[in-house]
């Protein structure tokens, strides 16, 4: 039976339909299936090779694997060769070595091909298929948990990013260039220091300066010493001086250069072209540097990584939750979160290793030159990292307030332009535009507060830096040799230069820190997308489930096939089926597609219960019911968008046949209209070609100015326009048909399109069926697969043309209810909340709910100035439990406030008798004594009944589904 209670299957006959097979019983090798999904953590990857028809000979075929988004080497182990199938043999295993790591990466995918097949025909379609490899790793590594906040999580990103052979050699690449920066930085330290002391010296103090200074080195000064880039300077000199006194032929003993000596010795301006020289050159193979760093592609890498791996997650979200998910807050997400984790994260942070680096070489010089200075290295970082830990919470806080502003923004956008028909037809355009400016003026108050706060916080580096800087002056003045001090004038102005720079260094870093510290709330976005769940694990094992009761099934129709019980597939065949052959040429044909004690429900409300039913391959199968019944819901689950629960039944569809579910929108891709119909399937791979699209959209009956753009590639907007309500749902079908599966889902193709079209709609479906795939010619008909067709329907039409009529409809599940009438009549002696003799009485009115179920509320009218009013309303509860409680509320109305409570009742349903509940209820919380409210509630009479649960699925005759939806009335057939 094909459900509990299920009809015989009716008699009707309508247009016969032919299904060749070839006599010769060819054999066809291809894949098993189209998709096949494994873990890392399942070492190898199992891939099915079958061979159907003939297996009577030997056959063999090529294969190898194909690199996606998962590469090889990285991912899996590439594999190659040949299969060989000896007489007898059907099924041949192609084993794929996995490569498993703890890094985190998005599903990626390998193909695999067949080629060079000897002794049987490759797949038409089969010929290829692909491979996920589902990643078990949490976002951005198995350290992650939702308490995982902050900086830690931060360090994780980095370390995943950092796991990237790509990005870590530019990274280092990157760091070593801040370090060429760093250097070049001490290097105009100690060229400033020469300039003034040795090079700009005045003249007659330039004997005595080096007697002081050799002094001072006789007497264990160490202040030369510790200037380590001025001995390279006293080396080149030294070099030099040698070839100078080499080229004048003579060479003076005794003579030595040391670092408070000209270079070239009694020449300054010389020796200041070198100085220039030594601090421009350097300075033009960094700007080199900078332009090679731009080219590196870091951040590139890093948003690319984050963007389309977010992207990848979304779309393999489950349907519920994919559902639920805010559009602008995605979209932000994906376009701002992931460039802000980047730039102001990732980025950010090699900023400030390059920034400490450079003042790395700024503790150098200072140790070397006064170690008093240290102070303020010291002095800065605390003060700062103090302050920024003080200000953390409200700038992050101010900073994710102006994000949530400007998701609302773009989701107000976006509803603007799918809603723009409605606004149109209403006349809502001053509504929306003004709703649209509120938004903006508050995102304008909130980037205002945020900017504020950003100012403040970047002044506090500006202020520190003057502070020391004034210090110094003050106290280094007195430290100079010219006022009896230890320190050269040269090194106290250098010093001051030093405090600048590490000022300005220091607020980089601070400012770096306040970025930094901006990307923890879109950090911590990004994370609890990308590790929400998904129907991976899902869709793998019912993949798994479907290959392996494949197997089985081929296995079973094998032995039919040998002990000659085949003809037994024409008794069992619809009478409206006849073939050409009593021996199919390819026993996968008899595999049936089966539901089996299929369970499914939205959340808490169930939609069907052990539902069982048999479906022969190439049939056109039509679902009809009334509204809400779960015919929409069937399509989805045959066309495999939705999954059945673990442990709730299954649909079973041999694997070797690709399913198609088509959603009758208007859906199209940036892109051409040849584009837009293949879907960026390679034409190579589209039997017959542009003529077959060609020949598909004229049967569709798209029209002919538009079918033109075919050869032409235009962009979407140059035929987008051309296109109507109906045309859209004719691309739809012709996308269907070019695709040409083998198991077709369609909820109600029929729908648009006027009654004189609406023939043709299903006997394109009819010839699909028929024909094995529309516009193909006949000559390979008896090879390829039958196509079958699941569809709903909105005419008799679809009834009359389909091999089997099913009725989708609400059926009993195990007890009848009679719904619960509400009568609230009126009220007595309620309060008066108004001022008497000014706005006179109460308004009241009384609202009736199910404690819990908010759903369920209703309102009667209000009755003015009234305090015994009467509002007679009557109200029906279809769904409700013994165990619920009602509530009635009376309220006082006000235009110009909150309503005011009056006084409330409730009622439990569990102490209703037989007969209901009919009296008055005192109200409780009421400012008045006496103050009460008059109610019947009782079940509805028996006639009222109504059979409620979930939907039952049954065979009828098209007589009986007209009969049905003729009873419907405005919701019946069109």
């Amino acid at each position: 039976p094909l459900s509990s209670g299920a009809a015989v299957p009716s008699e009707d006959t309508t247009t016969p339909r032919f299904i060749s097979t070839d006599p010769s019983k060819p054999s066809v090798i291809q894949f098993a299936a189209p998709l096949y999904l494994c873990t890392e953590a399942d070492g190898q990857l199992v891939v099915q090779v079958v061979r159907i028809g003939d297996a009577s000979r030997q056959a063999s075929v090529s294969y190898a694997t194909k690199d996606a988004s998962a590469k090889a080497g990285q991912k899996y182990v590439a594999a190659h060769g040949t299969l060989n199938f000896e007489p007898g043999d059907t099924v041949r295993e192609i084993h794929v070595e996995l490569l498993q790591d703890e890094r985190w990466d998005a599903t990626l995918e390998f193909g695999l091909a067949l080629s060079d097949c000897v002794g049987a025909d490759l797949g038409l379609y089969l010929h290829a298929c692909r491979a996920k490899i589902i990643d078990d790793d949490s976002y951005p590594t198995n350290n992650y948990s939702e308490t995982l906040k902050g900086i830690s999580l931060m360090i994780e990103y980095v370390k995943m990013n950092l796991g990237d052979r790509v990005i870590f050699r530019d990274t280092v690449k990157h760091i070593m260039m801040d370090l060429l920066k760093g250097m070049y930085f001490f290097l105009t330290l100690y060229l400033t220091i020469y300039l003034i002391d040795v090079v700009l010296a005045p003249g007659e103090e330039e004997e005595k300066g080096r007697e002081h200074l050799e002094g001072e080195r006789e007497g264990g000064g160490k202040q030369e010493e510790r200037r380590m880039l001025l001995s390279g300077i006293d080396a080149t000199a030294r070099f030099l001086a040698r070839r100078l006194h080499e080229e004048g032929g003579e060479e003076e003993e005794g003579v030595e250069f040391m670092t408070h000596q000209l270079i070239i010795p009694h020449h300054r301006r010389y020796t200041a072209v070198i100085i220039a020289a030594l601090y421009i050159v350097p300075f033009a193979f960094l700007h080199l540097v900078d332009y090679c760093r731009v080219h590196m592609n870091i951040p590139y890498n890093v948003r690319k990584g984050t963007q389309t791996s977010l992207l990848a997650k979304f779309l393999n979200y489950k349907e519920s939750r994919r559902k639920s998910i805010n559009v602008g807050e995605i979209t932000m997400t994906m376009m701002r979160d992931a460039v802000e984790v980047c730039d102001f994260g990732y980025m950010k942070i090699l900023s400030v290793i390059g920034i400490m680096l450079k003042l790395f070489f700024a503790l150098i010089f200072i140790l070397a030159e006064n170690r008093l200075a240290v102070i303020p290295l010291i002095f800065y970082p605390v003060v700062l990292g103090i302050f920024l830990a003080c200000r953390e919470r409200i700038t992050i806080e101010a900073n994710e307030d102006k994000a949530s502003k400007q998701d609302e923004v773009v989701q107000v956008v976006n509803q603007t332009i799918s809603n723009y028909p409605l606004i149109a037809d209403f006349s809502l355009r001053p509504h929306i535009v003004d709703g649209y400016s509120k938004i903006i003026e508050t995102l304008h108050r909130q980037e205002k507060v945020a900017a504020a706060i950003v100012t403040n916080n970047m002044y506090m580096a500006p202020w520190l830096t003057t502070l020391l800087i004034g210090t110094w002056m003050f106290y280094g003045s007195f430290q100079v040799d010219t006022l009896g001090g230890p320190i050269s004038l040269g090194a106290f102005l250098a010093t001051i230069n030093v405090f600048k720079e590490v000022g300005v260094e220091m607020q980089e870093i601070y400012v770096e820190c306040m970025e930094i510290q901006k990307s923890f709330g879109p950090l911590e976005k990004i994370c609890y997308y990308m590790n929400l769940e998904t129907d991976l694990f899902d869709r793998m094992t019912a993949s798994q489930r479907s290959i392996r009761h494949g197997s089985a099934r081929r296995e079973e129709q094998m032995v039919a096939q040998d002990q000659q019980v085949a003809h037994s597939r024409v008794a069992k065949a619809p009478k409206n089926v006849e073939f050409v052959d009593s021996h199919p040429a390819f026993t996968v044909d008899n595999i049936d597609i089966e539901i089996k004690d299929l369970c499914f429900s939205y959340n808490d409300m169930e939609v069907f219960a052990n539902v069982n039913a048999k479906f022969q391959q190439g049939g056109m199968y039509s679902f009809v019911g009334p509204p809400h019944g779960g015919k929409g819901t069937l399509m989805r689950l045959l066309g495999r968008i939705l999954l059945p629960q673990e442990g709730n039944g299954d649909i079973f569809i041999p694997p070797h046949l690709r399913v198609l579910h088509v959603s009758m929108c208007d859906c199209l891709i940036n892109d051409t209209l040849l584009e837009n119909l293949l879907l960026y399937a390679p034409i190579a791979r589209v039997h017959g070609g542009v003529g077959r699209v060609k020949k598909i959209c004229e049967l569709v009956g798209l029209p002919e100015p538009l079918i033109a753009h075919i050869d032409l590639d235009t962009k979407m907007k140059e035929w987008a326009s051309q296109l109507s309500h109906t045309d859209f749902a004719r691309l739809n079908l012709a996308r269907a048909y070019i695709m040409n599966p083998e198991c077709l889902v369609i909820h109600k193709p029929d729908m648009v399109f006027s009654s004189e079209e609406v023939p043709r709609v299903f006997e394109l479906l009819r010839r699909h069926v028929n024909e094995r795939g529309l516009a193909l010619p006949e000559s390979g008909r008896a090879v390829r697969r039958p196509r079958t067709v699941f569809y709903t329907c909105t005419t008799m039409h679809g009834v009359d043309i389909s091999d089997r009529v099913f009725m989708v409809k609400q059926g009993s599940h195990g007890h009848r209810t009679r719904p619960l009438e509400v009568k609230i009549l009126s009220g007595k002696d309620l309060p008066n909340l108004d001022i008497p003799g000014v706005t006179g009485k109460s308004d009241p009115y009384c609202l009736c709910e199910l404690v819990g179920k908010p759903r369920t509320r209703f309102t009667t009218k209000t009755v003015q100035d009234n305090l015994n009013p009467t509002w007679d309303f009557t109200q029906e509860f279809t769904f409700y439990a013994d165990s619920d409680v009602l509530k009635f509320a009376v309220y006082d109305a006000d235009d110009l406030k909150d309503d005011d409570l009056l006084g409330e009742a409730t009622l439990p349903l569990q102490d209703l008798g037989p007969q209901g509940f009919s009296g008055d209820l005192p109200l409780t919380r009421c400012k008045a004594k006496g103050a009460r409210i008059k109610v019947q509630v009782r079940p509805c009479p028996e006639h009222g009944i109504i059979k409620y649960s979930t939907s039952i699925l049954r065979c009828v005759s098209p007589q009986e589904a007209a009969e049905v939806q003729v009873g419907m009335g405005s919701g019946g057939w069109n």
